[in-house]
């Protein structure tokens, strides 16, 4: 039985571990992203939408992406339906990616639609290299 408890907690540790630490509130991760000097990707996502379901159990499970993103990233997600965002952050389609600085200024165009692990990352450093 302590074995299946501890198999179950360590199992329970990785799955946490392969995910990016995500803001579920624009205005706390613009503290956070201004504090650290980060810029912000905003995923607006709502249920129901397929490609933010590949987005978040192909894409946001990448080790690559999530390390990259925890690294040099404050990451937020949001339900398009109800969150804190600024209007010009809103849409009605889902999955949109916002690459913000961290005064709130758009590093690059709105990404729309699901997209592959190494394009993606491709995207991040991009962005990232346009904070600095």
């Amino acid at each position: 039985m302590r074995k299946i408890l501890l198999l179950s907690i360590l199992l329970t540790l990785g799955l946490n571990a392969s995910e990016p630490a995500w803001f579920y509130s624009y205005s706390e991760a613009q503290k956070s992203a201004k504090s650290q000097n980060k810029p912000m990707l905003l995923f607006m996502n709502k249920k129901g939408c397929g490609s933010c379901a590949y987005m978040k159990e192909n894409v946001f499970t990448d080790k690559e992406v999530v390390a990259y993103l925890d690294q040099h990233y404050v990451a937020v997600a949001l339900d398009i339906h109800k969150n804190d965002a600024p209007k010009d952050f809103q849409v009605n389609v889902t999955p949109v990616f916002h690459f913000i600085s961290s005064d709130g200024t758009k590093l690059r165009e709105t990404l729309v639609g699901g997209k592959t692990a190494p394009f993606f990352l491709k995207l991040l450093k991009q962005a990232n290299t346009a904070q600095k």
